[in-house]
């Protein structure tokens, strides 16, 4: 049976009409789904790193003790929590008890990698049991769907800032 001249190439039309919107929707979907996963990954790594800090306060040091935390271990740890995450837009901020006076940056978190500086440090009491510490975590997102947009090449667009934060007590 031959189809008439006026209903050939239907399916392409319909497909087109209907097809790429629906995956498009579909990516969408997906990265959304990536990059709340991505945000709950740098909280729970935030979480992991505060914690792992507030068992090592002033008591961890003294004696004959040598446990004391540095600024290199805690953002290792806080790195090594975020699998998948990216170490280069990753900024880690370590603030103490006493305020961001205080505060130690690694901007991005790799380049605390080395960094041999005691935290909490022991100035205005900051690594004394009971006092809180907090450690913020800020990673720069790019959404996928961004190579699909026309004409975005450079700019800025589906990028987003997730905000990740942890206070703890210290506990010895």
């Amino acid at each position: 049976m031959q189809q008439r001249n006026g209903r050939k190439g239907n399916a392409t039309l319909e497909f087109t009409l209907v097809g790429l919107p629906l995956i498009f929707v579909l990516i969408s979907v997906a990265s959304m789904c990536f990059g709340m996963y991505t945000l709950h990954t740098i909280q729970e790594s935030v979480e992991q790193g505060a914690r792992y800090v507030a068992t090592h306060g002033s008591g961890c040091s003294s004696g004959s003790n040598s446990c004391a935390l540095t600024v290199g271990t805690i953002a290792d740890a806080v790195a090594s929590g975020a699998p998948g995450v990216i170490k280069g837009s990753l900024n880690v901020t370590l603030i103490p008890n006493s305020g961001t006076a205080n505060q130690t940056t690694c901007y991005p978190v790799s380049s605390c990698h080395g960094n041999s500086t005691v935290w909490p440090p022991s100035s205005n009491g900051d690594n004394a049991p009971g006092n809180d510490i907090r450690i913020l975590a800020d990673f720069t997102y790019t959404s996928p769907i961004a190579m699909f947009w026309p004409g975005a090449g450079s700019t800025r667009i589906g990028t987003l800032t997730f905000h990740a934060i942890s206070r703890q007590r210290l506990m010895f």
